[in-house]
């Protein structure tokens, strides 16, 4: 809630500093950096989830996302801004999410759809209130004194992370099979006990050797040079279980892979910038916070009726994912033909509406990609989308600062959706003319 619903705000609570920066430029570049540090730190806290605990690694992601907020308060120039709200909040939100989504897995078996869809509702209501919220506090408080309160908000994620205890502090011993359990824990148990007796065993005769000490020195230089190599092989290792290559040998899956991130940087920086347009256009606060917020009630209304629909009938993910990225590239460059309320506010309604095809569908199309490697799937996919956001938000920036029009900009993120189009269009005539 706290970070999605901030973050759904960014257009409206840094608008006029960025006015005061000699235009918007420099948001895209903001965006870009927060969106890809997000995704990397999401990719190595997924990491290191496998040798540390939730609440270890949320708490990182807790006070690296508040310390962020804190170094905000101060900026006064864009490139801070880059650092302290880009970089370290950015990473500080990414390594929290994966935090977030293994406990849900954790703790829940039998209903985790019910607790997952509760927990997308919460996010879609906080990303409905907070433009509202922060619009009024601007009016109330001023442009520093918003900041704080928000990072006094914020605070309240170090607590969250302090409440996601190890699953295994919580667990019962199942009434049913004990023995099992037990004998399978006294097997690794013993296991243990063996290996470390027979390493002290090795290292005591090695020491106890009379008369050969040159052996030994040669044996400890051996260690370090045998510990430096296992370090290696250690980051080698981690670099390969986390991100298989190999999937890229496969033309399906990188179509597939592309499409998603580029339909992933028109879908993040449109609710950046879109703000920034309307207020262009003349809007007041309100009314562009009024814009926004009817933008994320129809994307919360689109998500219910999709749970819905796809509960009593199956659909083609890739398709309906096509479909929506159809809609949404006419509806880029829609939007900036006129400047009425009225039109303004039906262009985001529908867009928000079809949003929800992009943030709710992915993981089902990376499915069809990568049935059986998901996990590897998604980190390229994290990876990919990160430094693609790294480039190409900044590159909007320098169209706008160029051009000095949010036209083009949004012309831009039009285009990224139609890469997306044309790339799965070909992939499906030539998956056609194979199958022929």
């Amino acid at each position: 809630m706290l970070g999605f619903g901030s973050s759904n705000a960014f257009g409206i609570l840094f608008n006029n500093f960025f006015l005061e920066q000699d235009g918007a430029s420099g948001l895209p570049l903001v965006i870009g950096v927060y969106n890809g540090a997000l995704s990397i730190s999401g990719f190595l806290s997924g990491i290191a989830l496998k040798k540390y605990s939730f609440r270890q690694v949320g708490l990182v992601g807790a006070g690296l996302f508040v310390l962020g907020d804190i170094l905000t308060i101060f900026v006064q120039r864009t490139y801070q801004l880059v650092f302290t709200f880009g970089v370290i909040r950015g990473a500080g939100f990414g390594v929290m999410i994966p935090v977030s989504f293994t406990a849900f897995n954790c703790y829940f078996t039998k209903k985790r759809t019910t607790m997952m869809s509760a927990n997308q509702t919460m996010s879609s209501m906080a990303s409905i209130t907070f433009p509202i919220l922060v619009t009024f506090l601007l009016s109330e408080y001023g442009f520093r004194w918003t900041l704080a309160l928000i990072m006094a908000v914020d605070l309240h994620l170090v607590f969250a992370m302090i409440v996601m205890h190890p699953v295994e502090w919580h667990m019962i011993k199942s009434p049913d099979f004990p023995e099992i359990e037990l004998s399978a824990y006294d097997i690794n148990h013993t296991k243990k006990c063996k290996m470390s007796k027979s390493e002290v065993f090795d290292e005591s005769i090695i020491k106890m050797l009379p008369g050969e000490e040159n052996v030994v020195e040669m044996k400890k230089t051996q260690v370090k040079s045998d510990r430096h190599e296992s370090i290696q092989k250690s980051i080698m290792k981690v670099i390969y279980d986390n991100v298989e290559l190999d999937l890229l040998k496969d033309p399906r899956f990188v179509s597939t892979l592309v499409g998603l991130g580029f339909a992933f940087v028109s879908d993040v920086t449109y609710l950046a910038m879109e703000p920034m347009l309307l207020f262009s256009y003349g809007y007041t606060q309100i009314q562009v916070a009024t814009c926004v917020m009817i933008g994320a009630i129809a994307d919360l209304v689109a998500r219910f009726c999709l749970a819905v629909f796809t509960y009593f009938y199956n659909v083609d993910s890739k398709t309906l994912f096509f479909a929506g990225t159809c809609v949404t590239m006419v509806l880029r460059v829609v939007l900036v033909t006129s400047d009425s309320l009225s039109f303004v506010i039906a262009i985001t309604a529908i867009s928000g509406l079809v949003r929800c095809s992009v943030q709710v569908l992915f993981p089902l199309v990376l499915v069809t990609a990568a049935p059986d490697r998901f996990p590897a799937a998604l980190a390229l996919h994290i990876l990919f989308s990160g430094v693609l956001m790294l480039l190409a938000d900044p590159l909007i920036g320098v169209i706008y600062e160029t051009t000095g029009s949010y036209v083009n900009c949004f012309l831009a993120m039009s285009f990224c959706c139609l890469v997306c189009v044309v790339l799965w269009t070909v992939e499906y005539i030539v998956s056609r003319k194979n199958k022929s």
